[in-house]
């Protein structure tokens, strides 16, 4: 079953949120705290306002087993940081990114920090664009939405990011998407 997709982010909070068992509820993120909520819970973060890195830092944090990133541009210090320290507590982390949008000077840097952490890491050719911004945790939590693991979505542009907590049946499927995006991808060694 594929899900569905809305080009509106605020239908898409709405329809998970009635799509959601009773006793769930939605949060507006501008600062997340390191505890994972309890039960099925929606948070959403946006920037510059910080918000969404914010979140994003927050479901890197809360990884105890896995951490799957799928990504479009590949920048920011504090994501690859915090998927390095994810890493040394022991979580199998792994990362995706697009081929062409990631051949910057701040974009091979990342991918060299990652890869020189040994975390595996691909790039990926296939499509015209690999856009996908989400990572999964866990085989629990999904972290989404236009973010792309960047300084500039940070700090400049106009982003939003949607996690859902404590849904497996969510998170298999975009577990699933990235398996199948992974097994086209490229391992990516250290150049320096």
């Amino acid at each position: 079953m594929k899900l569905l997709t809305f080009p509106d982010l605020n239908r898409c909070v709405l329809c998970l949120a009635i799509l959601m068992p009773v006793g769930c509820s939605v949060q507006h993120q501008a600062s997340a705290t390191l505890s994972v909520p309890d039960g099925q819970q929606i948070e959403v973060g946006f920037s510059p306002e910080a918000g969404a890195e914010a979140l994003v830092l927050k479901v890197i944090g809360s990884a105890r087993q896995s951490a799957r990133l799928a990504g479009y541009s590949f920048t920011s210090p504090n994501i690859v940081r915090a998927l390095i320290e994810a890493h040394k507590r022991g979580v199998d982390v792994k990362v995706l990114v697009d081929d062409r949008g990631n051949r910057g000077k701040a974009s091979i840097a990342a991918m060299n920090l990652i890869a020189g952490a040994d975390i595996p890491i691909k790039v990926i050719s296939t499509y015209a664009i690999h856009h996908d911004k989400y990572i999964e945790v866990d085989g629990l939590h999904t972290e989404t939405g236009s973010f792309n693991y960047s300084q500039a979505a940070a700090r400049s542009n106009s982003e939003n990011t949607l996690v859902v907590w404590n849904n497996p049946k969510l998170a298999a499927q975009f577990t699933a998407h990235w398996d199948s995006r992974w097994a086209q991808g490229v391992a990516i060694k250290m150049s320096y």
